[in-house]
């Protein structure tokens, strides 16, 4: 079955966004969390966040300043839908039902991939991120281990 490595839960090694001159962009920080998922039915979804993120002063999801908002949405991204892979290409689609961006939702993502052991390797193409065009590399581990082991 194609892409059966891909298969399983996968936990967010590091995200790191690069500008064309090279320059990091801290999207998500310096320890950033997120889980991605693959099934065999071909069904995907992620979510990465930035961990610091502010809280809102009162627990209500509707209840949070603008600025908390503005926070919490820029430290965050999320999406889910079905995935297809051309192995000769090293490429994963992520074909998007829903996302945390409005303007993803029914679009595909494509992502470069290099797969090697547990670890995976994510590349996106050119990005706009706050005006400037950037790449994202990702680099994520596959875990069967405890849910201890997990959660760090």
């Amino acid at each position: 079955m194609p892409g059966e490595n891909f298969i399983g839960t996968w936990k967010l090694i590091s995200a790191e966004y690069r500008r064309v001159s090279g320059a990091v962009i801290p999207l998500y920080g310096e320890n950033p969390a997120g889980m991605l998922m693959y099934d065999a039915a071909g069904n995907m979804s992620v979510q990465i966040m930035q961990r610091l993120r502010p809280q809102f002063e009162i627990a209500d999801r509707l209840g949070g300043t603008l600025e908390q908002i503005q926070s919490a949405f820029q430290g965050y991204q999320a999406y889910f839908g079905t995935y297809s892979i051309d192995e000769n290409a090293r490429v994963v689609t992520h074909h998007l039902a829903g996302a945390l961006l409005p303007n993803w939702v029914g679009v595909d993502q494509k992502r470069f991939y290099e797969l090697s052991g547990n670890r995976l390797i994510l590349r996106t193409p050119t990005l706009m991120i706050g005006g400037t065009e950037a790449t994202g590399y990702l680099v994520w581990k596959n875990y069967a281990g405890s849910r201890k082991e997990n959660e760090n």
